[in-house]
């Protein structure tokens, strides 16, 4: 892994197949918290158990939102192979307070990251103690090969009767109407890289299948469409993917580029041409969630 670098260049500072590490690290936070706080939350709900892991967790958002709702005993741990996003671990306590005294605040939920990379076993103590592993949008990081090495893996964290929740989506799953002639540009490439770089576009459409294959119980799978929510967050998802174009086109040039995205000054032209269509034909961008979850049998 390769530190980000400080001249705005696209390079992926992961060196991997998931293609948004790149260029300023804080606009990658910033886009996390964005997507977080602005479109998935608000499409739809969350759960409460009191002991959780979210793997590939990313800047960390996800647990450390849900740790002001959960009880103050519950545990919560984020993994990812990519440690530079992690928040920073809190401050050392002070001491504490002689007895007689009133507790300063009440105990918060314990909330720890690690570095993991979720293609490898994990650990065997930490094998068999959640009560729900929460994936999200990781589908962009795995080739078509990966999945049932994952779905393994993310299985044995479970504790009997644990359940699986992943909500994820793809460039399959995402439209730009009225139609638009520069969206249709992005797609093309976007889609005709994730042939190349061997991801599975029928993904996270088939996963529901999959986790009855491996060994899952009690499987559905809940499809949330950014055309049914309200106007503010249908204007949010077309920002949250004109936020992308860069970076995935950066992917795209390279690994040697298509047919009319073959330098930055393409991608340039194209998220320029996409924001006038958004702002000036009211073009929006939306796309279909999908929940999938299981439960691993008591």
């Amino acid at each position: 892994m390769t530190e980000p670098t400080p001249d705005g260049s696209m390079a992926s500072w992961t060196n991997t197949i998931y293609n948004l590490n790149r260029g300023s690290i804080d606009d990658e936070l910033e886009r996390l918290a964005y997507n977080h706080f602005n479109i998935w939350t608000p499409l739809t709900v969350d759960l409460l158990p009191p002991t959780s892991s979210h793997v590939a967790t990313g800047s960390g958002v996800w647990l450390t939102s849900l740790a002001d709702d959960l009880p103050p005993h519950s545990e919560l741990v984020g993994f990812d192979f990519d440690k530079l996003k992690f928040p920073p671990r809190p401050p050392t306590p002070p001491i504490p307070p002689p007895p007689v005294s009133p507790p300063l605040r009440p105990e918060q939920p314990s909330l720890d990251f690690r570095e993991q990379n979720v293609l490898e076993p994990f650990p065997g103590e930490l094998r068999g103690t959640f009560d729900l592993v929460h994936v999200r949008l990781l589908a962009l990081g795995l080739k078509a090969g990966d999945w049932d090495g994952v779905l393994k893996n993310l299985f044995d964290l479970l504790k009997p009767g644990g359940w699986l929740l992943w909500e994820d989506t793809g460039d399959l799953f995402m439209r730009a109407f009225p139609p638009s002639r520069v969206y249709e540009e992005f797609w093309w490439a976007c889609v005709k890289h994730d042939a190349r770089a061997g991801r599975d576009n029928s993904m996270p459409a088939a996963l529901l299948k999959k986790l009855r294959e491996l060994g899952f119980q009690s499987c559905e799978q809940k499809v949330w469409s950014s055309w049914a929510a309200d106007e503010l967050i249908q204007e949010k998802a077309s920002t949250a993917v004109l936020r992308l174009v860069k970076p995935a086109l950066a992917a795209v040039i390279e690994d040697g580029g298509e047919e009319t995205v073959r330098t930055m000054e393409d991608a340039s032209r194209i998220e320029r041409e996409m924001a006038r269509d958004i702002e000036q034909n009211g073009v929006r961008i939306g796309f279909h969630y999908f929940w999938n979850w299981g439960q691993r049998p008591s």
